[in-house]
């Protein structure tokens, strides 16, 4: 994924939840812009879990799809 692809998703108004997918299969779902920091550089997203006090650090070169959530309450999901 182009990192201006996600940086738009983030960055979008009104903001909608979304699910990063990995080309190993994992998925993490995104449902606030501020539960996922994308460093300048474009390389890197922190992911943020909303039952725990953890993130997952993601090479954005390893996002094959960004999808719509739709009306979900969960939180995201670090898999």
């Amino acid at each position: 994924m182009a990192p201006d692809q996600l940086r738009s998703a983030l960055r979008a108004a009104p903001f909608v939840p979304f699910r990063l997918h990995l080309v190993d299969q994992r998925a993490f779902d995104v449902p606030h812009r501020e539960f996922a920091w994308l460093l300048p550089s474009g390389r890197t997203v922190y992911v943020a879990a909303t039952d725990a006090d953890a993130a997952e650090t993601i090479d954005v070169s390893l996002i094959v799809s960004l999808a719509p959530l739709g009306n979900s309450s969960r939180g995201p999901r670090l898999a």
